[in-house]
């Protein structure tokens, strides 16, 4: 036969798990109602049923729910450190899940923070390139108007004459109106020095004549126009913008882009007067 030695009381104790208190069994037992709990605790009666049911979300802040379930252990005289050592563990769980959800939350904000610091930055180099581009613009504009009005006081200015094309036909006489002469006194002609009978009639001619000139722009250009030795005007012609300007005796013009013009005198169109950018003088006829 095979003996068989007692356990201690000891040994038990430590094998056997530890048990939570069923307290609504217990409370039960003694006859108890949650309304009767209520009454000697005041604790509400919900409260009551999440501490029997373990339902530990149910209940308020921690340092209430820690009061609660004391109270509630000791109403119904049981031990009630199983139940707070119950309540931690599941607040620890709590921490737990929570520093599990706020890492993957700040990994998400991360890298949701990428993109957005790449898109600013394009945003910033955008509008500093777009800063440069507009300040070298206004720049550029600003000298080209400055060199087109010093362009006449430069050393490096270059005169032209442009001759009437020899193609362009004798001006139009005006219709002769016959004037009254002395009686007995013969018709007389005056003749310039040089001038021969035959020319006189085109000079007579020319000195009525009122010249006309016609300025078209191609491009942007500086433009100065004296009309019979009178004060000088000048503007700037934008591309497709067109003058036209009359004189009795000449013009004198300059032009800051002889690229950027085209002239017509007396209804013929001019030869180009230049290259682009180049500053020209001329005088018409």
């Amino acid at each position: 036969m095979k003996s068989s030695k007692p356990v201690s009381a000891e040994t038990a104790a430590v094998n056997k798990e530890p048990e939570v208190t069923d307290l609504n069994r217990l409370r039960e037992g003694r006859g108890l109602t949650l309304k009767d709990i209520f009454s000697a605790t005041r604790i509400t009666v919900t409260n009551l049923e999440a501490i029997e049911a373990g339902h530990y979300h149910l209940l308020p802040e921690p340092v209430y729910a820690r009061t609660f379930i004391k109270t509630y252990a000791g109403i119904l005289e049981t031990d009630s450190e199983p139940l707070l050592q119950q309540y931690e563990n599941y607040l620890n769980s709590l921490d737990k899940t929570h520093d599990a959800l706020e890492g993957e939350h700040k990994e998400l904000l991360r890298k949701e923070k990428e993109p957005h610091n790449i898109r600013f930055s394009l945003w910033i180099i955008a509008a500093v390139v777009l800063s440069g581009l507009i300040v070298l613009i206004v720049l550029v504009d600003v000298n080209d108007v400055v060199d087109l009005f010093s362009a006449r006081q430069t050393s490096s200015q270059k005169t032209v004459s442009s001759p009437i094309p020899a193609t362009a036909p004798a001006p139009t006489p005006e219709p002769n109106v016959p004037v009254a002469a002395p009686a007995g006194s013969p018709p007389s002609v005056v003749t310039q020095p040089g001038q021969t009978p035959a020319n006189q009639g085109a000079s007579v001619q020319k000195q009525g004549q009122a010249f006309n000139l016609k300025i078209e722009a191609v491009e942007k250009t500086w433009i100065r126009i004296s009309a019979d030795q009178k004060q000088a005007e000048q503007m700037i012609l934008s591309k497709g913008e067109r003058i036209e300007r009359t004189a009795r005796e000449s013009f004198i013009i300059d032009a800051g882009n002889a690229g950027g013009v085209l002239m017509s005198f007396q209804d013929k169109p001019l030869p180009s007067l230049g290259k682009r950018g180049e500053v020209v003088h001329l005088k018409l006829p």
